[in-house]
């Protein structure tokens, strides 16, 4: 009987039990889609992911949430690539600086940059897709009351708006921290997953701006329809929200960049630190969006199939 080795990590911290759990396969070989399909509902996690041997990078990395593979993945990405350091997995890389990787995923061949220090991992960066503006949303008031809030919940501007760089996500500025603490876990549930879907997104990137610590914005992130109410950690959104925020011109670009730092998960019990740099061409336009973060590892077992 085949066996296979996994790991569980938190991802976007360095405390254990804190940020988002991943399990990751680091050598998959020999495992088809409806088994990893039904390994990641057995762990039952966010994201699970796969990897694999590739012609075209460092390795493959196959994403899956308990009910679907997708094509890409935050804080999966930052896991699975801080796992594969941490346990020697990749050749040739030095005891210190950064090493330039690359990952085949479902949106293609993207770069990941892994920063080591005396040969152990401190800091993974992924490279997402260029932004992608979807719908803007011109009933507040619906979103509002979907989201469990009242009337004046949402800032008056930007507008709420469906971005991509990974997975379309709704970015929606809350007024204030304390009116964004205050909501409820998903929302209204199935009325926001209803709402979410005529948009052509699950997802909903709440977001708010405050004065305590280094966050740029505080964070959380809803998306019920796809039985997650509360994400406590959302690389994926992070990046489409770095991108929205320099877009709207919330963020200022300095030299070509802006960098962020969002706070997520604290409402549940999770707290996470995401670094986003969003880099601009010389026209202006957005030419890069990277996320970055640590990551623990604190379980590691065997399956036997």
């Amino acid at each position: 009987m085949p066996t296979y080795r996994f790991h569980q990590l938190d991802v976007f911290t360095t405390a254990p039990l804190a940020g988002n759990p991943l399990a990751v396969f680091p050598d998959a070989r020999g495992l088809e889609p409806p088994t990893m399909q039904a390994l990641a509902r057995e762990m039952n996690l966010s994201e699970t992911t796969f990897v694999f041997p590739s012609a075209t990078a460092t390795r493959r990395v196959r994403f899956f949430t308990p009910t679907a593979e997708i094509p890409l993945a935050g804080h999966p990405t930052i896991g699975t690539w801080w796992l594969l350091t941490e346990l020697g997995l990749v050749a040739d890389l030095p005891r210190s600086g950064v090493t330039h990787l690359t990952q085949e995923t479902g949106r293609g061949v993207l770069p990941v940059d892994v920063e080591l220090r005396d040969g152990h991992p401190v800091n993974v960066e992924m490279t997402q897709a260029l932004p992608e503006y979807g719908t803007v949303v011109t009933d507040r008031l619906r979103l509002a009351r979907a989201l469990g809030g009242g009337p004046d919940l949402i800032a008056n501007d930007p507008a709420p708006q469906v971005v991509s760089t990974a997975l379309p996500q709704l970015m929606v500025p809350v007024r204030s921290r304390e009116a964004l603490t205050a909501l409820p876990s998903g929302g209204t549930g199935g009325e926001l997953a209803a709402l979410l879907r005529t948009l052509g997104t699950d997802c909903a990137m709440l977001f708010a701006f405050g004065e305590r610590g280094a966050a740029t914005a505080y964070c959380r992130m809803f998306a019920p329809g796809l039985g997650v109410p509360e994400d406590p950690a959302t690389g994926s959104a992070a990046g489409a929200l770095g991108a929205y925020l320099v877009y709207h011109g919330v963020t200022p670009v300095r030299d070509g960049e802006a960098r962020m730092q969002f706070e997520q998960g604290t409402e549940i019990g999770r707290p996470s630190q995401l670094a986003v740099r969003v880099r601009s061409a010389a026209d202006g336009s957005i030419s890069h969006v990277h996320v970055g973060g640590a990551a623990v590892r604190i379980i590691t077992g065997d399956v036997t199939l």
